[in-house]
């Protein structure tokens, strides 16, 4: 198969698995273009790869928390087909947070059960009193302008000197040194994860302090999913484009590499979705369906490839199942 439905997935280089192997995936953010990943997880989830750990930024946080929780196909493509219709009614702000409303019941009851997957969840924290004054009034949208354009540039020294990664996790204690996400403190991280300065109106808030868009500082939270000791890691990507962790180009994730010990295996569509009609911020139905469809069949693609990597869909507890 060849074109947007083939896939980027450069998997036979890497040679055949081996037993006993632990899996961790990592999902890009990509806002309106994040359709593909959850295309892939769902096909994962119906072939039963199912990831020790899910590393998730900005608007991969759902997507990737439906997977880690079983829930994935059920939701499939009808989400982003209602935030898209709702972004241009009634802005971004309010379709993550009517997300988070409507899915957050089931996330919350899922993502806790001691036998579901490790959950991280990147976020941007602004890291002193003068940059979350900016960030969290009236100059925001001008700042995030700003931060769009040196994507292009490459200057990076706003985001060096205000704001610092900080990833949650569902297993770390609270109060303990890997910042804890919790089911008290789910809404709050899932928000401030996805808050684009130039778009979102609505600002963020965790225990009181500011933060922004995961993208900034760690759009794919690869190297974290790594540290968790897994052998394999999956990069899930939205773009035909080199993978990197942030908007800024500050690290590629390579397929074939080794990082952190894992060998890193990427997915990524071969065409730019915007040709679809998904675009980061808009998108049409129709195309939102192709990019989904398309995410299934390279997720299939890539199971295939690798039967090693394959469990049993069994895997889940009741728990989890019943959090639907």
């Amino acid at each position: 198969m060849t074109g947007a439905g083939a896939g980027n997935e450069a998997d036979g280089a890497n040679g055949a698995g081996r037993p006993g192997e632990s899996v961790g995936i990592a999902v890009a953010a990509g806002m309106l273009k994040g359709v593909y990943g959850h295309g892939v997880l769902s096909a994962f989830e119906e072939r039963g790869l199912r990831a020790q750990v899910y590393g998730t930024a900005s608007s991969s946080g759902l997507s990737g928390g439906l997977a880690a929780v079983g829930l994935a196909r059920r939701t499939g493509v009808d989400y982003w087909l209602k935030a898209a219709a709702a972004a241009s009614e009634r802005g971004m702000s309010s379709v993550v947070l009517d997300s988070i409303e409507e899915y957050g019941p089931a996330l919350r009851a899922g993502l806790f059960q001691p036998s579901a997957p490790e959950f991280l969840l990147a976020t941007s924290k602004v890291t002193n009193a003068a940059a979350a004054r900016t960030t969290q009034g009236p100059e925001a949208k001008a700042l995030g302008r700003q931060l769009l354009r040196n994507v292009f540039t490459g200057d990076r020294s706003w985001v060096q000197e205000n704001l610092a990664t900080v990833v949650f996790s569902s297993r770390a204690l609270p109060g303990g040194e890997q910042p804890a996400l919790t089911p008290e403190n789910y809404d709050a991280v899932s928000y401030a994860s996805t808050r684009m300065l130039h778009a979102w109106k609505v600002p963020a808030e965790i225990d009181g302090e500011a933060y922004v868009d995961a993208s900034y500082t760690c759009s794919c939270p690869a190297r974290e999913v790594a540290d968790r000791g897994v052998s394999v890691l999956v990069a899930i990507g939205c773009d035909p484009f080199p993978l990197f962790r942030d908007l800024y180009a500050s690290e590629e994730i390579r397929d074939g590499s080794v990082l952190g010990g894992a060998r890193v295996l990427v997915i990524k569509p071969d065409e730019d979705l915007k040709d679809l009609g998904v675009d980061y911020a808009t998108a049409d139905g129709e195309g939102l369906v192709k990019a989904y469809g398309i995410g299934v069949e390279a997720g299939h693609r890539f199971a295939d490839r690798h039967p090693e990597l394959l469990g049993s869909p069994a895997g889940r507890s009741a728990g989890q199942e019943g959090a639907a």
